[in-house]
């Protein structure tokens, strides 16, 4: 819903509102005596209400009564419209660039992921330091300790496993030759010590081979690799896992800041008004993925993180970030009495922000003033997604913002006997 300019701006055209505008959607042609506003650029960011020096813009659904017109002139003015070449120069003139230094195309912007989760200070240290002997823990733990680190350099499931599969090929052969020694009464340097030695070697490898079995045989590019525990590290494991999990608020320090976006979508000397592409896809549900595995299909949709940085949001105390959605899915199989059922299954997936079901109104009541005026604040999406297959269940999991779908080409999903996903691959484009 974009924003419209009515009657004040009438024979004054003052361009302060072209000044400030961060996608160039303001413009006029010879002959007009006002400015119009591009409703499919204007990204709602209110940049040019409070530059107007008469108060001539508001927002498409504030329009005064006297003043509905002028989203009738506006609409008509750019059905024609054709846009003027820009100017590397400054020159002062509607509809051409003053100043703006346009970065890379909004489609190829590198958004910059959430800030992450990070361990508390004397505990990062003694995690990295620790990596050698952390490496024997379960794939779980690993993997959750990873995501609490939040820097690679702090801790990685794939060095700590690698550093330990190394430390294990001195460990093994240690610990047998000193069984065969004290244990069997095996004599120093003899066939027998020295076969115990070799056993340890090999055990060490094949074991390696084994926890990082994953990188050998994946061939899907968004298969997160699991890397396994040493034998020795199983048990501990149960017990450490549970732990990190329960005492996580006392380890880790949570990110309160919210992220800035990376300069390169449009560009001011000021603020950077724009809204990000990919998180306004988010809210509409377009960044998905299906992938197709031997079993079973993957379904992956990114749900939206951060609520846009816009005048409605200032207007309403909004939070920074966006509720979680509540979301709900259905299998269904079209079905005909000359065929049966049908090779297709179709997957949808219906999203809305949270609901109080005691009274019927949102969770976050802030939210109830800005739904449906402006297109960044959609109230969730629709999914539809064909698969070829004939599934009885599918299998859901949620987490950081990421909803995945296990949906098995045949049968259950517990026939499939997939451990529960640790780890959420970030989806590319």
């Amino acid at each position: 819903m974009a924003y419209i300019i009515c009657e004040p701006c009438v024979d004054v055209m003052d361009t302060a509102c072209v000044d400030v505008c961060p996608v160039d959607c303001i413009h006029t042609s010879e002959g007009e005596n006002q400015l119009y506003i591009d409703p499919d650029v204007c990204i709602d960011c209110a940049a040019c209400e409070p530059a107007c020096p008469v108060d001539a813009i508001s927002m498409q659904s504030d329009v005064p009564s006297e003043w509905e017109s002028y989203i009738e002139l506006n609409r008509k003015f750019f059905e024609t419209f054709v846009k003027p070449e820009a100017t590397d120069e400054s020159t002062g003139d509607t509809g051409k660039a003053k100043g703006k230094e346009q970065g890379i195309p909004e489609e190829f912007v590198q958004i910059p992921a959430a800030p992450a989760s990070s361990l508390r200070p004397p505990l990062g240290l003694l995690t990295m330091l620790s990596q050698p002997l952390l490496g024997a823990f379960s794939a779980k733990f690993k993997s959750r300790l990873e995501e609490m680190a939040g820097n690679p350099r702090i801790f990685s499931a794939a060095v700590s496993t690698g550093i330990n599969s190394l430390v294990n090929l001195t460990l093994y052969p240690l610990v047998l030759f000193l069984i065969g020694v004290k244990g069997r009464g095996i004599s120093l340097f003899t066939n027998e010590s020295n076969m115990m030695i070799f056993l340890g070697i090999v055990v060490a490898i094949v074991e390696g081979i084994y926890r990082f079995k994953d990188e050998f045989i994946s061939t899907v590019e968004t298969e997160q690799p699991r890397y396994g525990a040493a034998f020795y590290g199983w048990i501990v494991s149960l017990i450490a896992t549970p732990i990190l999990t329960v005492f996580r608020s006392v380890l880790v320090v949570e990110p309160s800041a919210q992220r800035t976006t990376m300069p390169g979508a449009v560009q001011t000397d000021g603020v950077i008004y724009a809204d990000d592409l990919k998180e306004r896809y988010r809210r509409y549900g377009m960044v998905n993925r299906v992938s197709e595995m031997a079993d079973y299909y993957r379904i992956e949709i990114e749900f939206p993180r951060w609520v846009p940085n816009s005048a409605v949001k200032k207007a309403y105390d909004l939070p920074d970030r966006m509720p979680d959605y509540a979301y709900e899915i259905y299998l269904s199989t079209p079905y005909s009495q000359d065929t049966g059922l049908a090779p297709e299954t179709v997957v949808t997936v219906q999203t809305q922000l949270p609901v109080n079901p005691k009274t019927g109104q949102l969770e976050d009541a802030r939210f109830e003033k800005v739904l449906g005026r402006t297109s960044s604040f959609p109230n969730g999406f629709r999914n539809i997604f064909p698969i070829q297959c004939q599934p009885e269940d599918f299998r859901a999991n949620y987490r950081n913002r990421m909803l995945e779908i296990i949906v098995p080409k045949s049968g259950t999903y517990e026939e499939l006997a997939l451990e529960p996903p640790i780890h959420y691959a970030k989806l590319k484009g």
